[in-house]
């Protein structure tokens, strides 16, 4: 398990990143803080399951690194300022975000329909860029059914998104 932590962790921030050791220790005890409250239902094989944790943990450190950096930025005479209020990218207006949860929500709602075996070879390979035969390994599974699920999930995922896209 500790080897597919630092697989995602190394894929999402890379081991030159001087939080590397810290991603991948504090996706550890997220694992074991998981499995001591009893909170694993065993839907998806462990290493999977570990997989989809530590890639949280990697993003919300890089999302903390970017609203860092949104908030404090320093101005041309070297002082920081917040600059919270100030919209960098017009296009992604309060509109624009708003589309963009919903249908985010949306594809949520679809990936949480498909069935978990499904959700997660989709999510293994298409989301996160694992290699077929490393999601085969991952869910205990040979390729041929994972290629199968991935091709029934990604069918199945089109024909529940619809036309929103």
């Amino acid at each position: 398990m500790k080897e597919t932590v630092g697989a995602v962790v190394r894929r999402m921030v890379g081991t030159h990143d001087p939080e590397y050791e810290d991603l991948v220790q504090s996706s550890l005890l997220s694992i074991v803080a998981t499995l001591s409250g009893g909170k694993f239902r065993g839907e998806c094989p462990g290493d999977g399951w570990a997989a989809v944790i530590a890639r949280n943990v990697a993003v919300n450190a890089i999302r903390a690194r970017i609203r860092e950096r949104r908030i404090f930025t320093a101005d041309p005479a070297g002082d920081a300022q917040t600059s919270a209020l100030q919209v960098r990218d017009p296009a992604l207006g309060p509109e624009r975000l708003t589309d963009l949860r919903r249908k985010m929500a949306h594809v949520q709602r679809a990936m949480s329909a498909i069935g978990s075996d499904k959700a997660c070879v989709v999510y293994l390979h298409d989301l996160l860029g694992y290699r077929l035969a490393e999601v085969a390994e991952l869910l205990g599974t040979t390729l041929a059914a994972a290629q199968s699920r991935l091709v029934r999930g990604r069918r199945e995922l089109a024909e529940r998104i619809g036309g929103d896209w």
